[in-house]
């Protein structure tokens, strides 16, 4: 296998700078719908909405994160599970991101953006779940949107390795990813 491109979120500026954008974008999404529900729920007269105080802001600010190093476990146990025998993974943090590494595994691209895209999804449920149980929808759908604007560097390798198909294999690198396609 040849390498034909590389990702790099660790030292990337321009693609750092373009996560940010991403990350304040969908912050941005979620503030402007909890505002929407929260109006519509005035409106309407339902009284749907949990109580948001200090203890309700404590609750989520904790959750979002706790979020941040269950959401590098859900990569982990992504790469255990659909990684070939001997991934071996581990955990660093470098200019404020938490990251997961299985430096070296190689994986068809499918299932690297399986890896890419499971915490998103895994813990994003969460959060709606928790919602759910809790009756508190402001709660769900901000900690959703908030895990989600942390999941741009994730979003952004899985876009570039969709718009890459002679990509047919990924390697995890110390810095990102590497594509690869078969010789």
């Amino acid at each position: 296998m040849r390498v034909i491109g590389s990702v790099n979120v660790l030292e990337d500026a321009g693609l750092q700078r373009s996560m940010v954008r991403a990350s304040w974008a969908i912050m941005g999404a979620g503030v402007g719908a909890a505002f929407a529900l929260w109006i519509a729920s005035l409106a309407s007269g339902w009284h749907v909405l949990e109580p948001v105080g200090p203890g309700w802001l404590l609750g989520l600010v904790a959750a979002s994160v706790v979020a941040l190093p269950v959401h590098e476990l859900v990569h982990a146990a992504a790469f255990v599970l659909l990684g070939s025998g001997g991934v071996r993974v581990s955990f660093g943090f470098k200019d404020f991101m938490l990251y997961t590494s299985a430096d070296g595994a190689v994986l068809p691209r499918g299932r690297f953006m399986a890896v890419l895209l499971a915490p998103s999804v895994v813990v994003t449920a969460l959060f709606v779940l928790a919602g759910c149980v809790w009756h508190a929808p402001l709660f769900a759908l901000l900690g959703a949107a908030f895990h989600l604007a942390g999941c741009t560097g994730d979003l952004d390798m899985v876009r570039i390795i969709a718009l890459t198909p002679a990509a047919t294999f990924v390697r995890d690198s110390p810095a990102g990813v590497d594509l690869l396609e078969e010789e």
